[in-house]
């Protein structure tokens, strides 16, 4: 039970807090299905052109396989490090470190990025419908107390709450999308959107869709955080992993036939340099009913920003547990809610997003740049726990070891994975999306120096590092690291 832990220490989540349904809403509402088809089309067409759809469904093609890898880790480690916690078991403490690092990068933009979108969104929202003028950055401020005050109550409620916003966001976007095809589009329904002669500019372009396709999957994988407090986990993560990617993935895959069948081939270029497609896509199928549209992905972010934050705080937690970051991040309250790490992560998530606004030109490129930085780090990121799963089921369970699922579909995705990589540095972005990989590589190198100051003045961090939590069965003590008693929680 969580009243097994003291407050004032690092302890442990709630076990059993959610099902495996809720385990699904959690990460399919991170995916954040509507707002990755508003903000995240564009760009991917831009890249592909009229294949758009054939890049959607590579990227869908990639998660899968890389749900497989994550299903096949969390069977074996039911853990709310993820990432870090899988790659500590198969590389050691220093290719568990480098993962965990990229990924909290990575996680750490969510908050930024989604907090200045709904606070620009919004007040553009406003002024459209009702001609309201409230700046971007105090309906920002609002939607971090708001979505601060859900993420303290509990995984629970988060769950609720981000699984009612999905059902409205994925209703009234797969009704436009029919509405579209229903009415055959600008030119009529065929095959030709999966064609690759049609990419805008050729395999790079299909990178770049991929790419941005790939953070529109983005928090899928987060099912993994919730490892310790899922209900069955080592069954019910692996479900919500594959039902997560399945299910929004044909939604996007859907998204992009249904986006250039409504402008039709002939008119790509205009879907390409419309600064907002899907409005413009609504007022031409629904008319006067096209607000819809914004209201959904305003409802979307909201979803996304819950599901987002709560897989974020989670991870932070973990590694605050294990001595990475302040131990006082791993506290929790009597209900087992991490509330010192959610409070850190709402603040930073505030300040970042302001500063960013202010310096880079407004909410929306906030949204960009930091999008870039959570999709280059998530592709990393996939490609090391493909590698690591090969590793770990090679090393430490050679007898259940699988040609095809821990052998062959690693390394398919991981090669599928290196075309997005090419197409953030070749051609060269814009600035300041130009400055991402050298963040990134900034961001591993103060990463090394980091864990090379653990490894030389605090051996007892580098000791715990990777610790699976696991339930145990002696009364009164909800979880200890796998063989190991639990120095962190006395």
């Amino acid at each position: 039970m969580a009243q097994a832990t003291r407050p004032n220490s690092p302890g442990s989540l709630r076990r059993n807090a959610i099902s495996t349904v809720g385990a699904v809403a959690i990460a399919m509402a991170f995916m954040g299905p509507a707002t990755s088809v508003f903000f995240n089309t564009p760009p991917a067409v831009a890249g592909a052109g009229y294949a758009l759809p054939l890049g959607i469904f590579m990227a869908l093609v990639v998660c899968l396989l890389v749900a497989s890898a994550i299903a096949s880790f969390a069977h074996k480690i039911p853990a709310a490090g993820f990432a870090y916690t899988f790659n500590t078991q198969a590389f050691g403490k220093w290719g568990g470190f480098i993962s965990g690092w990229i990924l909290v990068l990575s996680y750490g933009m969510v908050g930024p990025m989604l907090f200045a979108a709904i606070g620009g969104f919004t007040s553009q929202f406003l002024h459209d419908q009702f001609k309201l003028e409230i700046p971007w950055w105090v309906l920002t401020i609002v939607f971090v107390a708001i979505v601060w005050a859900i993420a303290a109550s509990g995984i629970q409620r988060s769950a609720r709450t981000a699984l009612i916003f999905l059902v409205l966001e994925v209703g009234v976007m797969m009704a436009l999308f029919l509405t579209i095809l229903g009415k055959g589009g600008a030119e009529g329904l065929h095959l030709g959107p999966f064609n690759p002669a049609n990419s805008l500019n050729g395999v790079s372009g299909l990178g770049v869709a991929m790419l941005w396709g790939i953070l529109m999957f983005v928090g899928f994988e987060s099912a993994g955080t919730l490892g310790e407090e899922a209900a069955e986990s080592k069954r019910s993560i692996p479900i919500a992993l594959y039902l997560a990617a399945a299910i929004i993935g044909v939604f996007y895959v859907l998204s992009g036939y249904a986006g250039v069948i409504g402008f039709g081939k002939s008119h790509i270029s205009d879907f390409v340099s419309d600064s907002g497609p899907w409005f413009t896509l609504g007022t031409r199928y629904w008319g006067s009913l096209a607000w819809i549209v914004a209201l959904t992905v305003i409802n979307s972010q909201f979803a996304n920003l819950i599901s987002g934050c709560s897989a974020s705080i989670r991870v932070i937690f973990s590694m605050s547990r294990e001595g990475i970051f302040p131990r006082s991040l791993a506290r929790t309250d009597a209900r087992g809610g991490p509330q010192l790490a959610t409070g850190f992560y709402m603040l930073f998530s505030l300040v970042l997003a302001l500063a960013l606004g202010a310096s880079i030109g407004g909410p929306f490129n906030v949204y960009a740049f930091c999008g870039t930085i959570l999709g280059l780090g998530i592709v990393i990121t996939y490609i090391l726990i493909n590698v690591a799963l090969i590793v770990f089921y090679r090393r430490d369970h050679a007898q259940e070891f699988s040609i095809m699922r821990h052998g062959v579909f690693p390394v398919i995705a991981s090669l599928l994975l290196l075309l997005p990589i090419y197409a953030q540095v070749w051609p060269v972005p814009a600035y300041p999306i130009n400055l991402v990989p050298y963040i990134l590589v900034a961001w591993v190198v103060i990463g090394v120096v980091y864990m090379y100051y653990i490894t030389r003045q605090r051996p007892d961090v580098l000791d715990a590092m990777g610790r699976v939590w696991v339930d145990d069965q002696r009364p009164g003590v909800p979880g200890v690291a796998a063989g190991a008693t639990s120095p962190t929680r006395t």
